[in-house]
Order: C-alpha cells, then structure tokens, then sequence
C-alpha cells in the first residue's frame, strides 16, 4: 500500500461542516461519471434487490420446494465476490468504469432468472457470476474515486456516493412485501429484474464512462 498525500488542506475562519458537505457536493455533482451511476445505483437496489431479498425465500419455497435454495444463491454470490475480488488484483480494463458497468448486468439478470423458475444449477452458476461482476465493478469503482477525486474530498464524496445508492433501499423493503401480495412474488421479482436492467444498460449512454480510462500504476 502506497498511501497518497491528501494535500494542503487549509483551515479557514469561515469553515463550516455545511461548507465542507457543499464542497464534497460540489466535487460529486462535477463528474457526470459518478452521480450518474449512483442515482443509477440507487434506483437499482430500490427495484430489485430489495425484492429479492424480501421475497427471495418466499418465492425458493413457492418455486423451489425449499428455501435453502435461496441460502444457496445466497453462498454462490458470495463466493463469486471472493473470486471476483482476487480477479480484480490483476485485471484492470482499460475503461474501469465502463467494463464496470457491464459486469453488473450479471445480478439484474440472476434475479429475473430466478424469478422466471429456472433449474437450480444454472442458477448457482448464473449468481457466482453475478457475484464475480459485483466484485470487479466495486474493486474499479473505489479505484476511480481513488484515483480522480482530490484527496481532501474523498471521505466527503464517498459519503455521497453511500448515501445516494442506499437511500431508496428502506422504502424498496417496505413496498416489496405488499406488492408481492397484491400483484405476485415472482412478477415483482421478473419487473424489478428487467428495470434494473434497462437501468444498468443506460448507463452505457454515460459519455464520461467511454472517456475514462485506467491511469497508470504507481511504481
């Protein structure tokens, strides 16, 4: 680990901790790249991951016989993001943001194909997938902010982007129960899939994303 300078910061008469928040605003609202996969984000958590993981057990004993099936999803996401993590050691694309971007498709897709009742084989191979892709999207997407946001205004803009993608996910809770039961399980699930991604695709029409490429490595 080679920590960076975090630069000269400069403590004015006039600083504030709203001033610091408007700064850290100022730096996040400045790159196209990142509000536009945060807001992207937040509304992709809100439309299906929250459903599935309220529904999810419900719909494996429903379509499945067994919840257990989806504790097994749940071990093969999980040791996708392990194996994605190692990945993300080495393999560093030349467009982070936008390889990024394409590997999340993989989890808006799972969710639908679970939902859509196929075999559970192919299920656990589609989340460990799913999971390598998470993995790798968030090795370059805290590399990028690493790298292009100034340090003095990092925490601020991590906090953002935190509170941005999470900020729907609490009411994504409390609707999914009632709309499974007003309209289907599944179909809340198979809808929340596909809009996360036709989401996940916009993104793709993010300019930054084709312009930002990887800097190079620190000797």
């Amino acid at each position: 680990m080679r920590p960076r300078s975090r630069g000269e910061v400069v403590a004015t008469a006039g600083s504030s901790v709203l001033r610091e928040l408007r700064e850290g605003w100022d730096e996040f609202r400045a790159r196209a790249w990142v509000w536009g996969i945060v807001g992207i984000f937040s509304v992709m958590l809100l439309v299906a991951l929250a459903p599935y993981f309220v529904l999810g057990p419900t719909i494996a004993e429903e379509e499945y016989g067994s919840k257990a099936v989806y504790g097994t999803l749940a071990a093969a996401l999980g040791l996708g993001t392990i194996c994605g993590a190692f990945i993300g050691f080495r393999w560093r694309p030349d467009r982070p943001m936008l390889a990024g971007m394409v590997m999340t498709l993989g989890w808006p897709t799972a969710i639908m194909a679970f939902a859509f009742g196929l075999p559970v084989a192919v299920l656990v191979v589609w989340f460990f997938v799913a999971g390598v892709g998470l993995a790798l999207f968030d090795v370059w997407w805290h590399t990028a902010l690493q790298q292009r946001i100034p340090a003095h205004a990092l925490s601020r803009v991590s906090s953002y982007d935190w509170m941005g993608s999470l900020a729907l996910l609490p009411l994504g809770y409390l609707l999914a129960g009632p709309l499974g039961e007003a309209v289907g399980n599944t179909e809340v699930l198979a809808v929340g899939g596909t809009i996360a991604l036709v989401l996940a695709l916009s993104a793709l029409a993010i300019p930054d994303l084709w312009r930002l490429r990887a800097l190079p490595q620190a000797t």
